[in-house]
């Protein structure tokens, strides 16, 4: 089953199956481009960036999106769903930058679901002074303030901004509301003592929070962004999928291992993660038709900041790293490469429903592994022997606990993994071959250890750049 095609439209699920940095953002544009998509649909959190590369007219363009689809370059409409947290200020900074990119009136490409919950800048900073409160011990933050805000939504709902909010008579209140409880919660937080290295963030941090004309600022903003920007109702959604005629691309922040009941607590995010959440949304909408999931991972691994990555590397790093991943900052971490773990992925997929749940993978970044002619695979690990957290060939156990205790379990989990011990295996690559034998080398290695089609393989940045099957 290939991606493109003449049948009728379909949902294209793009789901990153590790930490996140899959290499999502290019998938989405190539499979949007594939299928001439009539929307990119948004959940998730707004995330640090979501990077692709296209050519137009014969130039290079490339776009860090976090709001936007990655496939707005191409007049493909977004939709942010129910699902996503959003930042008003965000998009409107987002479609100032994509004006400048040539882009006609880039917020008429944008709809949002009134219900979709809205970050503000006070989340930001609360998630930001936490993260510097914690030293040097962290627990790994984008630092935007999504998580927070949806760990607010859920603790405190009475003080949820939402989209519909945006053209709300009462909206300066809602959100002095939220700075003045932010403030209070933050107390305990800003008694610590901080890292002198952080000293000058922290200042930064606080005095943004005490200073009445930023709530002022961020009024304005919000406000702007209600009446620049089409808001709509529940039914919206049920009636594009009601009158589906092309292909919709569902784009998702973060990943599977980022879930906090499926990744290793407490190195995760608020929110969920998982296919199933998106497939919930859409069959609630009425949709009744195909819904081809499609799995992300990078040729090999990769991890910003604090949690377990077994097969970590810093002698990789030295190739694998230059140009292929966003900077480190003090918020998200240092960035760590690996041989490609084979059995996190097989845990990944496992925590979705099994092989049968994925229709595809795309494999990113192959082209680091044909530029350095070897490709490291873990396949196994020793040390793996605890049966509580690893089946008797090592491989990782989905637990079926709920609640705390599924939190302890994954926070014992990770501990386990931070001291597995990998098995690596090099395999050479063939010689002067081309891409179409380079895709055929890489899917046999991914589909006899999965059990799931490779249907796309990145030799680059660009949507050309990437063969399907």
């Amino acid at each position: 089953m290939a991606l493109g095609g003449t049948m009728p439209p379909k949902v294209y699920l793009i789901t990153d199956l590790g930490i996140g940095d899959g290499g999502k953002g290019t998938v989405v544009h190539k499979v949007a481009t594939m299928t001439e998509a009539s929307w990119v649909f948004k959940a998730g959190g707004f995330q640090g960036s979501h990077g692709m590369q296209t050519v137009i007219n014969g130039r290079k363009i490339g776009f860090a999106f976090s709001q936007f689809g990655c496939a707005t370059l191409e007049g493909i409409r977004t939709f942010i769903t129910p699902l996503m947290v959003a930042s008003p200020e965000g998009w409107l900074n987002e479609a100032a930058a994509l004006a400048n990119f040539g882009i006609y009136r880039p917020l008429d490409l944008l709809w949002v679901d009134a219900g979709a919950i809205c970050g503000t800048p006070y989340h930001g900073i609360s998630s930001r002074l936490k993260e510097l409160a914690r030293g040097n011990n962290p627990r790994g933050t984008i630092g935007t303030g999504a998580g927070e805000t949806y760990r607010y939504s859920l603790s405190h709902p009475d003080l949820v901004i939402r989209a519909g909010d945006l053209i709300s008579k009462g909206l300066a209140q809602k959100l002095k509301a939220v700075r003045d409880q932010i403030r209070q919660d933050l107390e305990p937080v800003m008694a610590k003592d901080f890292l002198a290295a952080d000293d000058k963030r922290v200042k930064t941090e606080i005095s943004l929070l005490n200073d009445d004309g930023f709530l002022e600022h961020i009024a304005s903003r919000f406000l702007e962004a209600g009446r620049k920007t089409n808001i709509v109702d529940g039914q919206y959604l049920e009636e594009i999928m009601g009158n589906l005629e092309s292909a919709i691309v569902f784009e998702c922040s973060h990943g599977v291992l980022g879930d906090p009941f499926i990744g290793f607590h407490p190195h995760t995010n608020a929110a969920p993660t998982l296919p199933s959440h998106k497939h919930a949304l859409l069959r609630k909408a009425g949709y009744a038709g195909p819904i081809i999931d499609i799995g992300v991972t990078r040729a090999y691994a990769i991890r910003h900041g604090a949690g377990p990555l077994p097969t970590a590397d810093p002698n990789l790093a030295k190739v694998l790293l230059p140009g292929s991943h966003k900077p480190a900052d003090r918020y998200q971490g240092e960035v760590r490469v690996g041989p490609l773990d084979m059995v996190l992925l097989r845990y990944a997929i496992a925590a979705c429903g099994g092989p049968e749940a994925f229709n595809g993978l795309a494999v990113t970044w192959f082209d680091q592994i044909q530029a350095n002619g070897q490709w490291q695979i873990c396949r196994g690990y020793d040390n793996a022997d605890d049966g509580t957290y690893f089946l008797p060939g090592g491989e990782i156990i989905v637990s079926g606990k709920t609640g705390n205790e599924k939190l302890q379990h994954q926070e014992e989990l990770g501990k386990k993994l931070m001291k597995v011990k990998p098995v690596i295996e090099t395999l050479n690559l063939p010689a002067n071959a081309n891409r179409d034998e380079l895709f055929a080398f890489c899917a046999r290695g991914f589909e006899r250890e999965m059990n799931v089609p490779v249907r796309m393989v990145s030799f680059g940045p660009s949507e050309q750049d990437k063969i399907c099957k």
